[in-house]
């Protein structure tokens, strides 16, 4: 006897089928999900590490080569202290000025600031602030002296000013030409600083047969750097013998220009920082040296500043970074330490 099967039943059977066989494929897709966000989770956890203390690191110009140096050598120190550091300003689309960084900074009420100081009343109330609310400030590079702040570390702009002279008396004896004609490219935005090392220089160089002359230049962007560099090398009646740099920027803006103007033989730069482009130099001639500061010991002293501070309630008033000439002479031997350092 054979049994008949209507079509309604066998299409019901296949459809029961494919119900069942789509909610077990969505339990076990729901497992896997949950399995997955759940290893997710852990992975994030694992990652994630909290610090008992949050600092914020504020750069007269958070986008340049130094202070990015600076700031990475900071935060890998600071990690490894326990501690965090956070640059504010950096990369953005929109621009904040350093007093603003200040006020962002105070509100979110971090645990110190490191920043790069001047002589301005703006800064000075700003430090001020911090303090009032708690929050102690270090100041590198550039000092802000008449304020509340806790330490200074930076170099002795003196000492380096007395150091530029040196060399610049060694290029005359070098070459056996005097009068030496020198040109001192100031920063528009570093005032006292800046005023210290051109004295130093000036001091320096007394009693030789060395003309100094000096120009202010807006450092504010790579470009107006550039610009204002060529514009003050135009307006000059003779090409000075050298051109003395006083920062990366304005280094790296003569370098350029003095390649544009076909100078390079002409005249020779004393620089500062060790970039690149300026080690470069050096080699192809058109630098004679640079002055190098120790990034890593900066760094060092900034963080343990703070630390300092927070621990004991005390810290010293100043702590002295080192520089480093950089000439034809040690320029590969720097080179080797600075690849063996993952420079």
């Amino acid at each position: 006897m054979v049994m008949k099967v209507s079509k309604n039943k066998v299409a019901v059977s296949i459809l029961a089928g494919i119900v069942l066989v789509l909610f077990f494929a969505t339990v076990a897709g729901l497992f896997f999900y949950r399995e997955m966000i759940k290893d997710l989770g852990t992975a994030q956890e694992e990652d994630f590490t909290e610090y008992p203390r949050l600092y914020a690191y504020i750069a007269e110009d958070p986008d340049s080569q130094l202070s990015s140096r600076i700031y990475k050598e900071i935060s890998e120190y600071a990690v490894e202290n326990n501690c965090y550091v956070e640059m504010t300003g950096q990369n953005l689309s929109t621009s904040y000025s350093k007093a603003d960084r200040m006020n962002i900074a105070i509100s979110s009420k971090v645990d110190g600031i490191i920043l790069e100081g001047d002589d301005s009343a703006e800064t000075a109330e700003l430090i001020n602030k911090a303090t009032a609310n708690g929050i102690p400030v270090v100041t590198v590079l550039s000092d802000c002296q008449a304020s509340a702040r806790k330490s200074f570390v930076g170099l002795n702009n003196f000492s380096l000013g007395s150091e530029y002279g040196a060399e610049l008396a060694a290029i005359g004896d070098l070459n056996k030409r005097y009068p030496l004609n020198a040109l001192i490219l100031l920063d528009r935005d570093d005032g006292n600083a800046d005023d210290i090392i051109h004295a130093a220089i000036q001091q320096a160089v007394t009693g030789r047969l060395i003309r100094l002359n000096s120009a202010v230049v807006d450092t504010s962007t790579p470009f107006t750097s550039e610009e204002s560099v060529m514009n003050i090398l135009d307006g000059l009646e003779t090409i000075p013998d050298v051109i003395i740099c006083l920062n990366d920027r304005t280094t790296e803006s003569a370098i350029q220009c003095i390649v544009e103007k076909n100078l390079v033989g002409k005249t020779t730069i004393l620089g500062y920082y060790d970039s690149d482009t300026i080690l470069k130099a050096i080699d192809r001639g058109s630098v004679y040296a640079t002055f190098a500061i120790e990034t890593k010991t900066v760094a060092k002293q900034c963080v343990n500043a703070l630390n300092e501070y927070h621990d004991t309630g005390f810290v010293s008033d100043y702590f002295s970074s080192n520089y480093v000439l950089i000439n034809r002479s040690n320029i590969t031997e720097y080179q080797t330490e600075e690849k063996e350092d993952g420079i």
